[in-house]
Order: C-alpha cells, then structure tokens, then sequence
C-alpha cells in the first residue's frame, strides 16, 4: 500500500503506429503490443526533437512582443495626434529642433539589442495617471493618448529611453508659453516676456542652460492647467534630467547662468505642487546654494572701478526678482518647519523689485532696499511681489522672535527685550495691512492672486504673533495682551478663511504654491481657539468657529487637486 508507485511509461519511445493512432504503447520490443495484435510492423524513431521550445526561443518571442507592440504604439500616435498638421507624442525619430539628446546625452541604460535597433518609443505605463479635472482647450483630450511616466522622479538607471526623445509640436510650446505666462508668472515672477520670447525663437543659439529653462517653463505650465495633464510627468523627469545633467558636468569654473537658477526655481516650485514636500525641500536648498554661488543677494552693492553696468536693466531686474523669489521660498519653508533660514536678511544688498507693468514694458526704475522699506513709514504701492517679500520678512523675523525668547527663556525668568521686539513686529505688521488696503482696496484684490497671497500672509503673520505671546500664560503675566492676541488670532484666521473663498473665483490654478499652508495655519489657529477658550464662549460663537474650521478644511481638500501641499497640511491637522 505504502511501497513505491509503478511508473506510468515503461522506459524508451513510443512507436509511430500508436502515435499516429494516439494510443498508449506499451514500448515492448522489438514489437509492442498494439502492433503485435494488429500483425503490422512496429516502427521506432529514435531520433524526434524533444517536446518544448528551444532554448532561447522564449526570450525571442518576448523580444517580438515587445518589438509589435512598441510599433502598433507610434502608429497610433501617428493617427490619433494629428491635430492642425501637428504631432504631438513621444517619438525618438521626431525632428526635434532643439538637438536636447546631444547637448544631454543620455546614459546606457540596459535595453536589448532588438529593442535598440527599433526607431521608436515604447509606450509603458510606470504608474496610473492622477486624475485631472476636464478643461475644453486646444487639445480636449490629451491624457487618454499620451503615455504616462510615473510621479516618482526617475533615477539613469530606472529611467526608460522616452525620456530623452519628447516632441512637442510648435503649436503647443506656445501655448504652453501663454499658459506659463497666465498663470505661473504672476506667483513666480522672474522672467520678462519679450526677452523671453526673444531667446526661445532663437533654437540656434541656445546654450545649456536656457534650454533647462525653457523646458522648465514647459514643465511648470503644465501643473497649472488639465490641458496638459498627460504631459506633466514626461516633461518634469526629462527636465530634472537636463539640470542633474547640467549639474554633474559642471567643473569648478566660478561661470554660472542665472537661467540656471531660475530653471531650478520653476522645478522647486512644481515638485511642491505636484510631487512631494520633501523633494520640494531638497530642491530648494538647491535654489539657496546657486544664489549664494552668483550672489544675487548683493546685487546693487558698491562695485569696483571698470565694472559697473555689467547687465542692462531688464536683465539686472530679472536677478533681483529670481533673488527675490528664493528668498521668499526660503521664508516659506522656514516659517513652515520652524527652522533656520538659509539667505540671511543681514547681508541682502539688493533691491526690491519695481511694478511687474514697468518691468515688461522695459521702464526699470530703482526701488528701495528692503532694511530701508521696514524702516520707513511711507505708504506707496509696492510691487506684489515686493509687498509678499516685505510681509514674509516679517513672518521670519517673529519666528526668530519666538526662538529668541524660547532660548532667553531657558537662561533668564526674565526674557531681555521681549516686549520691545513684539512691540515694533506689531505695530510693522499693522502699517503693512494699513498700506496694502490703501493701496489694493478690495475691489482690486481679487485681480491679482499674488495681492491675494500678500494679505493671507500679513494674517498669517498675526496668528504667529499670537503664538509667542501665548506662551506667555506659562507664567500667568500679561494675560490681558493674551487674550487680546487671541482675539486678534481668530480674527486674521478668519479673513484667511474668507481669502481662501474669493479666491474661488480666479480658480485655483491661479492660487500661489504657498497658499495651502496661510489655510493650514488658520485651520490650526481655529482649532486652537477651540480648545481653549470653548468654555467661555456662547454656543452661537462656537458654531461660528466650527463653520469657519469646516470652510478651511474644505479650501484644503478643493486645493488637493491642483496642489500637493494641501495634501501635506491637511494630514498636519
């Protein structure tokens, strides 16, 4: 019962009578059975190819897969682009002006000898595209066409050869311009138009760098739009790919190109947007080194005799706007993480930047340096980038106020100038809200998402007062500035409440990168007051706090589709 099975075939081959009549032979020789009973010649062939494909033949038949299906991909491409006899897709063999693949060759990937000798892309998705909202534009359905790369940055060795062969058709690099224009210039405010137009018809001429930019400025157009949708995540890796490139075959020359610096701000700003906080980080502190690298901090400082005047006016006003734009960023992270700021106020030499409307129509007038605006009392409308430079300023300088006292707080019972400090940030904070309502009331202020983003600052900036001043009740002093800042906290979270609505109306692809975290810092403020101050107030006040923390958490899911950052703050609260 327990011993060894007898084997199903006796050993040898099958004569060709019983396969040809698929019966089972009993393989006795020199006659088997069948054959023995049916009195007819038994016959053997000794010498038949073994069952199952030869070895290699399965690689071979991937390869041909492969090979078909990446020709059956470009043939539709081929017919399913053609639009205005335009194509728009992924092709290696496409004629691309801009001779990128030579300029930045691409490394040796591990790609098999048939796969290289075919002349076209292979059209693999890496992840499932993210949902994008439907916009009726020039190309209504992009998304369904176009390969998708997944949203992780792809390193060399991950990376599929596509990536060094997009095509973009003449018709959509101008939109995409016009669409950079529209709507990331106004929150990222660095280049001039006409200049810039200037440089990108000129194919022939372009170096390294610019070609970083401008697939830059193709890149980061594409997060402010749906049209674009499917394109994002090609554009975005053959970018970073560019500027990794331009980065590693750098050599220790002092010669950097400020289009360098603005193409990895345009970057810095999509990877916060699109892809994650902590490669937004780390890109930033990118940004900071190539600034302290070309110096843009000390831009109008005294020069040395024979080298004054090195740029003209527009291009000179373009590094301070670049500068500027770091700056700000570096203070946004800052006052996000409660960390060090990286560009020092102390050593800033540069000015800040006139009205945009001068600026494109190429009138550069001299603005006023940052130490001398703080300073004065005049109220004149400033740029809105000057006015977000000059609020965000007051931003960083409350949090080194804050990490001021929590160190004399630890050496002293007694902070040494406490008072003094948060006296003059109050009273520079409230002449900055009496200017910018002086200066864009609030019928203009829907108009400009750049003013918008400068008065939920200037709030935010409120509810960091309020912040400081309650850890003061620690040692139950001043519990009347307390209550007052308290009071002056929930009042600015909600006017961001309310900001955060009318921005609704310009849409929020128009919404600056950093706006999610003024909402977040209100929902939190909100919150806060909840908490301590629910069993002083009236059941009608407490509803009206709910509804306000309610709006903010709904401004950040709305957010979540254009804007990664929501997503990063609404997991904070």
């Amino acid at each position: 019962m327990y011993g060894r099975a007898e084997p199903r075939q006796q050993p040898g081959y099958a004569c060709e009578e019983c396969r040809k009549k698929k019966l089972r032979c009993d393989r006795q020789r020199p006659q088997c059975g069948a054959c023995a009973n049916a009195q007819i010649p038994c016959e053997v062939n000794d010498r038949r190819v073994p069952r199952g494909p030869k070895k290699g033949s399965i690689g071979a038949l991937r390869s041909r897969i492969v090979a078909l299906e990446r020709r059956l991909s470009t043939s539709q491409l081929d017919d399913g682009l053609t639009a205005d006899g335009h194509e728009l897709g992924l092709a290696s063999g496409s004629p691309v002006k801009e001779n990128v693949s030579t300029q930045f060759p691409l490394p040796d990937w591990d790609i098999s000898q048939q796969e290289q000798q075919q002349n076209c892309s292979l059209s693999l998705a890496w992840g499932p595209p993210e949902p994008t909202p439907h916009s009726p534009l020039l190309f209504p359905d992009i998304s369904g066409v176009l390969p998708t790369i997944a949203a992780s940055y792809p390193s060399p060795k991950q990376s599929p050869t596509s990536v060094g062969d997009i095509f973009i058709p003449d018709l959509a690099k101008a939109d995409l311009i016009q669409l950079y224009f529209d709507r990331v210039h106004p929150v990222v405010p660095i280049l001039h138009m006409s200049k810039t137009f200037k440089w990108i018809n000129n194919v022939n001429s372009m170096g390294e760098p610019r070609q970083c930019l401008q697939y830059a400025i193709w890149t980061s157009a594409t997060a402010f739009s749906s049209q674009f949708g499917g394109l994002q995540e090609a554009m975005y890796a053959k970018t970073r790919f560019m500027l990794d490139q331009l980065d590693l075959n750098g050599n220790d020359s002092l010669v950097c190109h400020i289009e360098h610096v603005q193409a990895w701000i345009l970057i810095t700003f999509y990877e916060f947007a699109r892809t994650n906080y902590r490669r937004g980080w780390l890109s930033a502190g990118r940004v900071f080194r190539l600034v302290q690298f070309l110096r843009l901090y000390d831009l109008d400082g005294p020069r040395p005799l024979g080298l004054e005047g090195e740029d003209d006016p527009i291009s000179l006003e373009e590094k301070r706007r670049t500068f500027w734009v770091a700056y700000c960023l570096d203070r946004f992270i800052s006052v996000s993480e409660g960390a060090a700021m990286t560009l020092s106020e102390d050593v800033v030499f540069t000015r800040l930047p006139c009205l945009d409307g001068d600026f494109q129509r190429g009138l550069v007038p001299q603005e006023s340096f940052l130490a001398e605006t703080m300073s004065s009392a005049e109220m004149r409308p400033y740029a809105p980038l000057a006015e977000c430079v000059i609020l965000v300023t007051i931003c960083s300088r409350a949090l080194s106020h804050k990490q001021i006292y929590t160190i004399e707080t630890l050496y002293s019972n007694i902070p040494l100038d406490f008072s003094s400090r948060h006296d003059w940030l109050d009273s520079m904070l409230t002449r900055r809200l009496n200017n910018l309502q002086l200066n864009y009331p609030s019928v203009t202020v829907a108009e400009n998402p750049m003013i918008i983003f400068s008065y939920m600052v200037a709030h935010a900036a409120v509810i960091y007062l309020c912040r400081i001043v309650e850890a003061l009740s620690r040692n139950d002093q001043n519990q009347s500035l307390v209550w007052e800042f308290q009071e002056r906290g929930l009042w600015a979270a909600r006017e961001i409440v309310r900001l955060a609505k009318e921005h609704e109306h310009l849409g929020y692809f128009r919404a600056h990168t950093f706006m999610p975290l003024t909402i977040y810092l209100s929902a939190a403020r909100l919150a806060k007051h909840l908490e301590i101050r629910k069993g002083e107030l009236e059941a009608k006040e407490i509803d009206d706090v709910e509804r306000l923390l309610r709006a903010s958490i709904e401004a950040l899911q709305k957010l979540q589709s254009v804007n990664n950052l929501a997503n990063y703050y609404l997991q904070l609260l």
